[in-house]
């Protein structure tokens, strides 16, 4: 008997979110590797990168396991899902970077901070209630926390806009005749 397999949403998208991530982690490592993790217009590169993610991932869903064509709310899942996973594994490598690979590089963040709170024209009481503040939220645990968070939003976000354009509804007065 043969069973009539269809294809797994959540595996589909783990495949793509796990090579989300990984595309993700290379960025970082070269942005870390040429010293640019504090660098905020390459930063945006990140954004590019996860865009593509989510396209790729719907579009391939959509053309290759829906027959090509797929709702704007399976579009919207299929790229919320993808940067989620992509999200755990980015939430994983931040935590490690952070904790062994350049255990330093913390104190970089916060000396990077303050620097831009004195150029706002913040006083000396004021940065270091704020750099107090700071290292509170700005350890590596609540880094990747947060990174997870407000990844799994922006996949959201861009998945809402990206699912205009990807969807392709099939014509429902359509009949199989087979």
């Amino acid at each position: 008997m043969e069973e009539n397999q269809k294809p797994s949403l959540l595996k589909s998208t783990m495949n793509y979110g796990a090579m989300l991530g990984l595309s993700l982690i290379i960025f970082s490592l070269l942005l870390w590797m040429f010293d640019a993790t504090t660098n905020r217009a390459l930063a945006f590169v990140n954004y590019i990168i996860i865009i593509a993610g989510i396209v790729l991932a719907t579009k391939t869903f959509r053309d290759q396991e829906q027959g090509g064509f797929i709702t704007y709310g399976r579009a919207l899942g299929v790229g919320t899902l993808t940067v989620v996973f992509a999200g755990i594994i980015t939430a994983f490598f931040t935590y490690l970077l952070y904790t062994v690979i350049d255990p330093g590089l913390i104190d970089k963040t916060y000396a990077i901070m303050e620097e831009a709170y004195y150029d706002a024209g913040m006083s000396d009481s004021q940065i270091e209630m704020a750099m107090n503040m700071a290292k509170r939220f700005t350890n590596p645990l609540m880094m990747s926390v947060f990174g997870f968070i407000g990844s799994a939003f922006l996949g959201f976000i861009f998945s809402l806009i990206t699912s205009i354009f990807l969807k392709k509804e099939g014509d429902p007065f359509e009949t199989d005749t087979v």
